[in-house]
């Protein structure tokens, strides 16, 4: 019989027991099933460690604690995943060892091959449930399965958690579960009045050479060009890459409906979606509707105007002929003029809606007590309720501006100018509404919005 004295101490988590045995009392020796009756009676059933009960038992270890079980853990499982094998972030310029941006080495094409493996995926593994010494069963978390991915331009017949490109072509990927492989129209040569002095196509657009003035350029994704752009018109639904730079003589455009990024921009109008990144801007007109970053060793801009809705950052503002130089971040007057539209027609829109709803529950009020409705009622309900799928729609769409209005409104309060270099004498410095003219050269400055003024604070490299 143990002796009375010996106890088990189970954790409070349950997850280890403790045995302490004193020598029997009549002088003889334990036996291993006698201690696992104990165990057993004390509420340790599980994980008990059978050769620490039985060396216990044989060398006598007596008047101390021994660990005798813990927790029998489960098997891991896992969520399902993909496996891509190419690039999925979003591609950006090299930082030379100088600390310079190399955009010649930058891509927005990725291509791949017909018959490329691209993907894999690997399918949720459920784990297995453990138990804690008292017996009792920790549950195992469920793990779900990956939509299967979807898009054109790939394969996965042979092998359902194989994909393959079905054609060479660019590959996207959306980040979430769309897969594609599309098309690219690719320009060997450069572009002239004589040579494809019109570029309109719906995918990515790649161009190999220059382009001359007055060429225009429409692509319906990204927009990659490798020589010098002088003073045409380039638009595209995506990025827009230019590995040189443009000189636009005042009349070259670039318009992206998502980020720009270019050496160097001369005498252009340009407008970003996203953000616009260069290593020198002079005189030109620049808008992004998040933020304009000059990088390298210049990292400047002089003449003009530019203005990014959350922050402008570059080295260098202005020259020592006092260019007239305007920065300005934050929201535009248009944007405040036209976040008020918004919600003034969802205003309405939503009081007619409220108004079409309050009709169709005065005639579905007729008919509860009546039984049933008249032709020309239930002709009127019927239109009702179509003109309240239309206007529902409308006060949707508008809510869906009015919160990204509100949101740009929100995110711009926090944008800022930093200048880590010079700043000469002339430069306009613009937030939201104010502004204020640089009349002395000053450096290292960042400029922000504190209570309704402009403040500049030192920035200490």
């Amino acid at each position: 019989m143990v002796n009375v004295k010996s106890y088990v101490r189970i954790t409070d988590d349950k997850t280890e027991a403790w045995l302490y045995l004193c020598a029997p009392e009549d002088g003889a020796s334990y036996e291993k099933p006698e201690i696992m009756r104990y165990l057993q009676h004390n509420g340790v059933v599980a994980g008990i460690n059978e050769s620490h009960v039985a060396a216990m038992c044989k060398k006598k270890i007596y008047e101390r604690e021994v660990k005798i079980a813990a927790s029998e853990k489960g098997e891991p499982g896992r969520e399902g995943r993909f496996e891509f094998f190419f690039n999925t972030e979003k591609p950006k310029p090299e930082i030379r060892n100088d600390g310079t941006v190399d955009y010649r080495s930058m891509s927005l094409v990725q291509n791949v091959e017909e018959g490329q493996l691209l993907a894999v995926y690997h399918p949720a593994v459920q784990g297995t449930s453990g138990r804690d010494v008292t017996g009792a069963f920790e549950k195992a978390n469920a793990y779900k399965d990956l939509r299967p991915l979807s898009g054109k331009g790939i394969s996965n017949e042979e092998d359902r958690n194989k994909y393959y490109a079905a054609k060479s072509g660019k590959v996207e990927y959306d980040g979430e579960n769309k897969l594609s492989v599309v098309e690219v129209y690719e320009v060997q040569g450069g572009c002239d009045f004589a040579n494809n002095a019109l570029v309109d196509f719906n995918g990515d657009v790649i161009i190999h050479g220059n382009i001359e003035a007055g060429v225009t350029v429409r692509a319906g994704k990204s927009l990659t060009v490798e020589g010098v752009v002088e003073s045409a018109n380039l638009t595209a639904g995506g990025d827009v890459c230019l590995k040189r730079g443009m000189q636009g003589a005042g009349k070259g455009s670039i318009v992206a409906g998502g980020d720009i990024f270019t050496e160097f921009l001369e005498y252009a109008n340009v407008k970003a979606r996203g953000s616009i990144q260069s290593n020198v801007i002079l005189n030109s007109n620049v808008n992004a509707g998040e933020q304009i970053t000059l990088t390298g060793k210049k990292g400047l801009i002089a003449g003009g105007n530019v203005h990014a809705m959350l922050g402008v950052s570059c080295q260098n503002v202005g020259n020592q002929s006092e260019i007239k130089t305007g920065i300005h971040v934050g929201v535009l007057p248009e944007i405040m003029d036209k976040r008020m539209t918004v919600n003034e027609e969802y205003s309405k829109v939503n009081q007619e809606l409220d108004e079409v709803v309050a009709g169709m529950a005065k005639i579905l009020r007729v008919r509860q007590q009546t039984g049933e409705l008249s032709e020309p009622l239930q002709a009127h309900l019927d239109d009702l309720k179509a003109r309240k799928d239309e206007v529902y729609a409308r006060c949707m769409e508008l809510k869906k501006r009015a919160d990204e209005l509100e949101n740009t409104v929100l995110k711009s309060r926090e944008a800022k100018i930093r200048i880590s270099g010079n700043i000469y004498k002339g430069t306009v410095i613009g937030i939201d509404d104010r502004q204020i003219t640089v009349n002395r050269d000053t450096s290292f400055t960042e400029y922000s919005a504190q209570n309704g003024t402009i403040v500049g604070n030192v920035i200490v490299i």
